[in-house]
């Protein structure tokens, strides 16, 4: 049996995954949504890759950021012609999207930081009004921190705001919650919590992810912050998820956001095996199913 890989690029994630899935028999192939050619004509829907038919059983889909919409496409019709995907297309759409994230968290009275999307300069006033500066602007659709920024008064908001609506795009605004210096990452596989760990961030900045400097230390993975944790993932049905969390000054937990397509390596490799361990469980049902039919 073949798995397909469908990422971005080849991270550290993506090799270790290869390289355990390898380790247990099959085949993996990874690619770039750039690389798969889809033929369709004569009733038929046709996968190839380097030129030969894409014979595959399960999909990881990792795709985000710049493959993110074609990426996307594929996986959708990935779903179509009944090949299962880890996470799919209706999980990416609410994953990757945080106005979405914010919809469904909110939806199912999951603690979250209070949040706005603003559609026009006009709608400001009424953010300023229910929220207290410091602000916090983030792109709709990003990662790894970029493009997020605190804004500590109302000229700055006024001032960076068009910035994020040019091409008539709405700005999204959160609360700025006074966080002990630190976020917390929880890692859910196949809906259980296995792993969590503390996000400082660096001097200078308010930013603790990872990718921009940030330090961890490991988290004490207790029973309150595994069920907040596995709560958030069986509501966006998402089998792989890291879950960001913050706390408060009275020390509550807030969900920030549910990551989608989260990173399974660093720093803990040992979340790749359970990744592993979920795509054999998928192709497992999988043949189980053919051989019923």
């Amino acid at each position: 049996m073949a798995v397909l890989i469908l990422c971005r690029e080849e991270t550290s994630d993506v090799i270790e995954l290869n390289r355990e899935l390898k380790k247990r028999g099959y085949e993996v192939i990874v690619s770039t949504p750039q690389d798969i050619l889809v033929r369709s004509c004569g009733g038929e829907n046709q996968f190839l890759y380097r030129n030969e038919p894409l014979r595959i059983s399960c999909v990881l889909g990792w795709v985000s950021l710049q493959q993110r919409e074609y990426g996307m496409w594929l996986l959708k019709a990935f779903e179509i012609a009944g090949i299962p995907v880890i996470n799919d297309t209706d999980v990416l759409t609410i994953g990757q999207n945080k106005f979405l994230n914010s919809i469904l968290l909110n939806h199912h009275n999951i603690p979250h930081i209070p949040t706005f999307l603003v559609g026009n300069m006009d709608q400001l006033d009424e953010v300023i009004n229910q929220l207290h500066f410091p602000l916090v602007l983030k792109p709709i659709i990003g990662a790894k921190g970029q493009m997020v920024i605190r804004v500590d008064d109302e000229n700055a908001l006024r001032n960076i705001a068009p910035f994020y609506m040019q091409g008539n795009k709405p700005l999204y605004v959160q609360a700025h919650i006074n966080k002990p210096g630190r976020d917390i990452r929880v890692r859910v596989i196949d809906y259980k919590a296995e792993y969590a760990f503390y996000r400082y961030s660096d001097k200078g900045t308010f930013l603790t992810n990872l990718s921009v400097g940030g330090n961890w230390e490991e988290c004490p993975l207790e029973s309150d912050l595994s069920e907040l944790a596995e709560k958030c993932s069986r509501v966006f049905n998402a089998s792989v998820a890291g879950v960001d969390i913050v706390e408060d000054e009275q020390g509550n937990y807030l969900v920030i956001e549910v990551n989608t397509t989260p990173a399974i390596t660093y720093p803990r490799d040992e979340t790749v095996l359970l990744v592993a361990d979920l795509i054999e469980r998928v192709l497992q049902k999988n043949v189980t199913s053919s051989d019923s039919t």
